[in-house]
């Protein structure tokens, strides 16, 4: 077991922001306000992260490769077009941000190559900015000893995407060892329902519902950007 699910000694599940941890000072939006960078903004995750973002009031910077991918419009969000495998776009793109989202993914045999090159240029600029917070979603685990709940889930599992392990434990690594105050977001099967509102988060092995709309994952990673709860942690989240 890797030193990451070795810290993961508690498993504490709930619905969506219910779980307790004490007491939190409420924020004006003034205060909640932040600038982020999101990669992967123009993927079916993204634009949910980009448009709640934006109802937040959030000021918004959306990394694609292809501007026509996000023609949405917004007076507090600028769209800039790069390649995240480039370190010098991704440097470029960091400067004045607070805080950045990632919903990267790259498909294909040689999909895990791309996106440990492309997060190892996103954790270099952060750390030359000193940008801290960083909340990237990534695969569910796939390690024995988490189980999927529910029968079809069992019988699904053996047939689901698995992202190459060794891509995946590269790219872990790659955060890890930094300094940085990252949040490893771990959805099961996403789906492009409307969001519920409503879901559950382990950080442990307790097994969570297969499924959960991108909609209410992107809820949750802009949660993190103020809340300390999860940080340098890995829930797991379903519904």
């Amino acid at each position: 077991m890797d030193e990451l699910d070795d810290m993961l000694r508690i498993s504490v599940t709930g619905r969506g922001n219910t779980v307790a941890y004490g007491p939190t000072r409420e924020q004006t939006q003034e205060e909640a306000s932040v600038p982020v960078l999101i990669f992967g903004a123009s993927g079916r995750t993204g634009r949910c992260l980009v448009e709640q973002a934006l109802e937040e009031g959030h000021t918004v910077t959306a990394f694609v490769r292809d501007l026509h991918a996000l023609p949405a419009r917004h007076p507090k969000l600028h769209v800039i077009k790069g390649d995240v495998l480039s370190p010098d776009a991704v440097d470029e793109a960091m400067l004045g941000q607070r805080a950045v989202l990632s919903a990267l993914g790259f498909p294909g045999r040689r999909g895990g190559e791309s996106l440990v090159k492309a997060t190892a240029n996103i954790v270099t600029a952060m750390r030359k900015y000193r940008v801290h917070r960083l909340i990237c979603m990534a695969p569910p685990p796939m390690k024995e000893g988490w189980v999927r709940r529910g029968l079809v889930g069992r019988l699904l599992s053996p047939f689901l995407q698995k992202p190459p392990a060794q891509g995946w434990e590269q790219l872990l690594d790659s955060i890890r060892g930094s300094p940085l105050e990252w949040v490893l977001v771990r959805p099961t099967l996403l789906t492009n329902e409307p969001a519920r509102r409503s879901y559950q988060v382990s950080v442990g092995w307790t097994e969570v519902p297969e499924g959960i709309p991108r909609a209410d994952v992107a809820m949750f990673m802009l949660e993190q950007l103020q809340s300390r709860r999860y940080i340098r942690l890995a829930p797991v989240l379903g519904g």
